[in-house]
Formats: structure tokens, C-alpha cells, sequence
């Protein structure tokens, strides 16, 4: 079996579920799936998909995830900027290195 590091499991496995729960959630909080698109740098379309299930399904998130992906929202809802996407994406996605890989690169 290849040795698949971190970065490259959340690039490959995790990143269009992160992407998709957190459309989700802003669609349900209000925001315009093309608000949320010009935040995540996305099409539309795409946008559309992950609402719609068709993408971004490919990888179960846990409790804890979900729970800070909530915070994530609540802080893009508080303040719409692509630098609060970027940071809270980034705590995600470490977040679940540390759930898939049992380390964070903080420890």
C-alpha cells in the first residue's frame, strides 16, 4: 500500500465533503449559493452539486467535525470574507488529520 500523507488524503478524500457540508449549513443559515461560491472560489454549478448531494459525499465527516464546522460557519456568517473561509477550512481539514492520523501539527 502507497504511502498517502496527510495534505494528500484531504486533497483527494476530504476536502469537496468539507466544501459540501459547508454549503450546506451557510445555504440553511441564508447565504446565496452564489455568495458562497464567490467565497469558496467555486462555480456555481458546483455549489448546486454539493447542495444537491450529487458531490461531496465521498467521505463521512465525524461529530466533532461537524460541530467545528458550525463555529467555522458561524464566523463566515459574523464576517463573509475569503480569509475567514480560508482559516476556518484550514482548521477543518487539520482537524481531521488529527482524527485520520491521530497527530496535529501543532503538537
Amino acid at each position: 500500500m502507497a504511502l498517502i500523507f496527510p495534505h494528500e488524503f484531504i486533497a483527494k478524500t476530504a476536502i469537496h465533503s468539507v466544501k459540501a457540508n459547508l454549503a450546506k449549513e451557510l445555504v440553511s443559515r441564508g447565504m446565496t449559493q452564489r455568495s458562497i461560491a464567490d467565497l469558496l472560489e467555486s462555480q456555481t454549478s458546483t455549489i448546486s452539486q454539493y447542495i444537491g448531494g450529487t458531490r461531496g459525499n465521498t467521505y463521512q465527516l465525524s461529530d466533532s467535525t461537524i460541530k467545528l464546522m458550525s463555529l467555522v460557519c458561524d464566523a463566515i456568517i459574523g464576517n463573509p470574507e475569503r480569509q475567514i473561509v480560508t482559516y476556518g477550512i484550514s482548521q477543518i481539514c487539520d482537524h481531521i488529520i488529527k482524527e485520520e492520523y491521530g497527530f496535529h501539527f501543532r503538537d
